[in-house]
């Protein structure tokens, strides 16, 4: 997660653009995803990820050091990054490949489960996976924080389809 310094929106969104070539022109296979939080806490940060790797894959990205030195000339003039994480997609909680359809807007929800609760958070979820409907993605963090996180993700053509297609937490989650 990014968070563009205040009035450098404009600035941040070029030098994001310009690190994405970045990648192309190293050979970059990779699909980048991006979002702008328009709603919570996090309005106006950004969100980026790549999906559909094995863990492994991290082990040989291309050229780490210029990556980092790129992001460093065109990104963080313009943003603080704000948060950084691995997840894992977990099938037997969602509806889904695991990649997200493309969209132009996505829901996003963030779960920090209390220390011990994890069983009881993660069988609700599993029993919750059949009344799904659409694309839901749910995955389980694996290294980035201290309590157990989890994010969802149910990828919308607009608003409106936001707020149509509520699905809120099974209650024996909370």
């Amino acid at each position: 997660m990014l968070r563009p310094h205040d009035g450098k929106t404009v600035e941040f969104e070029s030098g994001y653009i310009r690190h994405l070539e970045w990648h192309r022109l190293a050979g970059d296979k990779w699909t980048w995803y991006g979002w702008t939080v328009t709603y919570g806490d996090r309005q106006r940060w950004f969100v980026y990820a790549t999906f559909g790797h094995a863990a492994a894959d991290f082990d040989n990205q291309v050229a780490p050091a210029d990556d980092e030195r790129d992001n460093v000339l065109n990104v963080t003039p313009h943003a603080e990054f704000a948060g950084n994480a691995l997840y894992e997609y977990v099938p037997a909680w969602s509806r889904g490949t695991g990649v997200p359809s493309p969209a132009s807007r996505v829901e996003m929800i963030t779960v920090d489960v209390e220390a011990g609760s994890t069983p009881t958070f993660e069988s609700a979820m599993a029993a919750a996976q059949t009344s799904l409907t659409g694309e839901t993605l749910w995955y389980r963090m694996i290294a980035g924080g201290a309590s157990p996180r989890y994010v969802r993700l149910r990828p919308r053509p607009a608003v409106a389809a936001i707020a149509e297609s509520r699905s809120p937490l099974p209650d024996a989650a909370l």
